[in-house]
């Protein structure tokens, strides 16, 4: 269906726009969708109704003309019999190839113009091959042809900034390619960038550049090129204060490349390599070609009339500039702005009268704020600009010094209260005296905050710190102190080596440093000492002993000055042991996923254990630095505790998958190398079952997949996790052809624990194990009850024996009335109790049943007597007594 809104906005509107121009592509032309091309009479119908739409719209001024040449193309077409979609499609490769080949011309027309080109130079020429999608095609060959497309292009400049004339000047007085050489030398020519603000070398302009450009000027001698060098870094350095030292830059660079700009045949590629020659980097310098060249002769600043230039230096800030000019000037040409600079040369003399007058009152400051003021308009007067300079700031109200970082002195101030700006401070350092003048001792720099570091200061007593403030070189205000400062650096770098009965102590000491003193505590015993440590002998082992190291300096009255000291504790011991074994084990009933390590402790040095996922690169015994051994894998913190055999114990978490645990010995700075383990959090086994069948126990559990062996231990309940266990392994094969693992146990209580077990080339490890308690089977003691004597007489006792040794617990007897003997204690009234005892065989036990008198039947049983419900270790079996 024909969508006549859509074929508006999409085919007619672009055309239109583009001078009435029918598209050249008959599909587009038409409006038909190639992915469901119409044939035979549905393509003349589609056609008759587009047709019909430009006729309705002809009578819309807008689409008029449009319309017209649409009409006229589709009788040509008609007249030739060309309205059929083969002469469409035949028409549209033809396109196709013509639109391609003339790509390629625009291609190489575009890049032999240099290596970039302005987006909207893609535009244009996309637009005169027809349309967006050959821009798009357009943009992908210059991209393979390596030429950058400039979507944005770099903003230039329509006038020149304030003091760009006198900038011009001075750099033509001294010769220079930039103004950029007279502040960072040549730097400049290894590369600067501008665009996104002004960097040298990677690197932004500083006040300190500033301050040693100036430096460097005053030390020549006095002629025109220093005082072209004075007033090029004055306005350099205001534009850098203001921020508008990039569009001085830019103005500068767009001036000297506007000849090259400006001639026969000039490209992108020949005006760029001027930028670069000047020092601009390639990406940017070929950017700033493109834009000077596309803005043509309006690159170029404009020449202005004389009256233009004095009301640009009135702008400026340059009055007398101003006076010089306008009086070379018709009086009829400049009568306007000729009143403005006398209106400001009269205020300029007001403000020097005003600020001579408070000279005289001595009220310097306020006299300085004036001339500042004037200067503003006239910063091209020589005579204010001395009258200022003459005038020294105010001297700052407070100093503090300190030492730093142990080898420094930090000194900071609080700012003058100049009414002016442009206040700089000088820092000098002196012995035994605050500084007279700003040269009056060696001075530490020269800075605009209010903080610098004395890192080149003596060592000794008795420094002072005096700070001057100035507007100007050569004219300080008067000074202000702090001090006396101590900068007594202590010894750096310490080393200390313990053996079994001395010590060696190693430092670094500064090359001023003149005595060492060293004193063992307790005792404030002195010790020999070197310029880099001392070694003494006859310590006992195990002994802490604490050493006070002080460094001496020459003081400023000829005795020595030693700092505060630093106190090293040393403990000598006799050389690390290797450790002698190494063992893991998990733990039995515990969380499944720590681990047990148990060694046996050497007979010198502090056992370290650390884990790894590699085995350590040394062999067993090898002895090592501490440093290599801290380097190594990651230690197992936690506290050891005595286990069986003079053995200790640690708990740690499991790691997960496979680590290396080792065993170090340490102390003295040195390290042993000892056992390793290798440890694998192996997945454990599940559904753990347990059923006792008399003293032997019948285990089945599920195995893990990828296990094939399982490692069963087992000890008795009433033993801690650290009894001797018995253990057996359990291959999957066997486990599966006896349907289970039978172990004998005995008869009592036992706690079992089943862990998987994986071995590889590196060894065996033992992952997390599974427990069960298995409650005991019970010992057999049987009971029987015994009548004797006449009736009426009769006397009732019940005998208990047993095949083994046991435990007898507490019995009841209990009688019930009626036939049918009493199956729980409660069931009857207690008639004897047995207390518990051990019973053993042979050897029977005799207790009397008071049975009480019962008119009809009655019945005895016996039973333990279990209130605590703790179950019993025996199983009482016999015959129950009664009548």
């Amino acid at each position: 269906m024909f969508d006549q809104e859509r074929y508006r906005q999409e085919v007619l509107d672009p055309a239109r726009k583009s001078q009435n121009t029918p598209p050249a592509d008959l599909f587009i032309r038409y409006g038909i969708d190639t992915d469901r091309l119409p044939r035979g009479d549905q393509f003349d119908a589609h056609l008759a109704t587009v047709v019909k739409y430009w006729q309705s719209l002809s009578q819309k001024i807008t689409y008029r003309r449009l319309v017209e040449a649409l009409n006229a193309a589709h009788k040509a077409l008609q007249q030739a019999r060309q309205l059929t979609v083969e002469h469409f499609a035949a028409e549209r490769d033809r396109l196709s190839a013509e639109v391609g080949r003339k790509l390629d011309e625009a291609v190489e027309d575009l890049a032999a113009g240099g290596s970039v080109v302005a987006a909207s130079t893609v535009a244009k020429v996309a637009a005169r091959l027809s349309g967006a999608m050959v821009e798009s095609q357009l943009r992908e060959r210059l991209t393979k042809r390596r030429v950058r497309i400039v979507d944005e292009m770099w903003p230039l400049p329509e006038a020149p900034p304030a003091k760009s004339r006198e900038v011009m000047r001075s750099v033509r007085i001294l010769g220079l390619p930039l103004s950029l050489y007279a502040v960072a030398g040549e730097k400049v020519g290894e590369g600067f960038t501008l665009r996104a603000g002004l960097r040298v070398t990677d690197g932004p302009l500083t006040v300190t550049m500033f301050e040693d450009a100036r430096a460097r000027a005053e030390r020549r001698a006095q002629d025109d090129r220093k005082t072209a060098t004075e007033n090029l870094l004055t306005n350099l350095r205001d534009a850098y204060d203001q921020g508008t030292l990039d569009q001085l830059v830019l103005w500068e660079l767009i001036e000297v490349l506007a000849p090259a700009a400006e001639l026969p045949m000039a490209s992108v590629r020949r005006v760029a390599r001027e930028a670069t020659q000047l020092g601009l980097k390639r990406e940017e310098a070929e950017e700033l070609a493109l834009a000077v060249l596309m803005r043509g002769a309006a690159a170029a600043p404009a020449r202005r009339d004389p009256a233009g230039e004095v009301d640009e230096l009135l702008g400026g800030g340059s009055l007398r500039a101003a006076e010089r000019l306008l009086g070379t000037l018709p009086t009829e040409e400049t009568g306007e702005v000729r009143a403005r600079v006398e209106a400001v040369a009269k205020r300029v003399a007001t403000l020097a009268s005003q600020a001579q007058k408070e000279i005289a009152a001595g009220r310097p400051e306020h006299a300085a704020e004036l001339l500042t003021t004037a200067l503003r308009d006239a910063a091209d007067d020589t005579d204010l600009t001395g009258r200022l300079r003459a005038l020294a700031p105010p001297a700052v109200p407070a100093v503090t010094a300190g030492t730093s970082a142990g080898d420094r002195v930090a000194i900071g101030w609080t700012p003058s209260p100049a009414r002016t700006g442009g206040v700089t401070y000088q820092v000098v350092r002196t012995r035994r005296r605050p500084a007279g003048s700003a040269t009056d001792g060696d001075v530490v720099g020269r800075t605009d905050g209010n903080e610098l570091a004395d890192s080149a200061a003596p060592a000794g007593d008795d420094l002072y710190y005096t700070v001057f403030a100035s507007r100007s070189d050569g004219v300080w205000s008067a000074g202000a102190s702090a001090g006396p400062v101590a900068l007594l650096p202590e010894v750096t770098g310490v080393t200390v080596t313990a053996g079994e009965t001395g010590v060696r102590v190693g430092w670094t000491a500064r090359a001023d440093a003149s005595a060492f003193s060293v004193v063992r505590e307790p005792g404030g015993a002195p010790v020999s000492a070197t310029r880099t440590g001392f070694t003494e002998e006859g310590l006992s082992p195990g002994h802490d002993y604490r050493y006070v190291v002080r460094a001496g300096y020459p003081g400023s009255r000829g005795a020595v000055v030693q700092s505060a000291g630093v106190t090293l504790t040393v403990t000598p011991q006799a050389p690390p042991k290797a450790v002698p074994d190494l063992g893991v084990e998990p733990l039995p009933g515990q969380d499944p996923g720590r681990l047990r390590l148990v060694w046996t402790p050497p007979a010198s040095g502090k056992v370290t254990l650390r884990a790894a996922a590699h085995r350590p690169r040394w062999q067993r015994g090898a002895e090592i630095t501490e440093a290599e051994l801290s380097g190594y894998g990651q230690e197992l913190a936690g506290h050891a505790e005595p286990a069986t055999n003079d053995r200790v114990a640690l708990a740690v978490p499991m790691p997960a998958g496979r680590v290396f645990v080792t065993a170090f010995s340490a102390g003295g700075g040195r390290a042993v190398v000892g056992p390793t383990v290798s440890v694998t959090n192996t997945v454990p086994v599940t559904r753990l079952a347990a059923r006792r069948v008399g003293d032997r126990v019948r285990l089945s559990w599920e195995w893990p997949s990828g296990v094939a062996l399982a490692r069963v231990r087992w000890w008795p309940a009433e033993a801690g996790a650290d009894a001797h266990a018995q253990e057996i392994d359990c291959w999957l094969r066997s486990y599966r052809d006896d349907g289970g693992l039978e172990i004998a146990t005995g008869s009592g209580a036992v706690h079992v624990a089943v862990a998987t077990v994986s071995r590889d080339a590196e060894g065996e490890s033992v992952g997390s194990p599974v427990t069960v308690l298995v409650t005991g089977v019970g010992v057999p003691v049987s009971y029987r009850f015994v009548e004797r004597g006449v009736p009426f007489r009769r006397r009732t006792r019940i005998e208990l024996s047993c095949e083994q040794p046991c435990s007898l617990p507490d019995l009841v007897v209990v009688q019930s009335p009626g036939r049918v003997a009493p199956l729980r204690p409660e069931q009857g009234t207690a008639v004897a109790r047995v207390p518990a005892q051990r019973l053993d065989p042979g050897r029977p036990l005799s207790v009397d049943v008071a049975v009480r008198a019962a008119r009809g039947p009655y019945r005895l049983g016996c039973f333990v007597d279990d209130h605590a419900g703790a179950g019993s270790a025996v199983v009482l079996m016999g015959i129950p007594g009664g009548h």
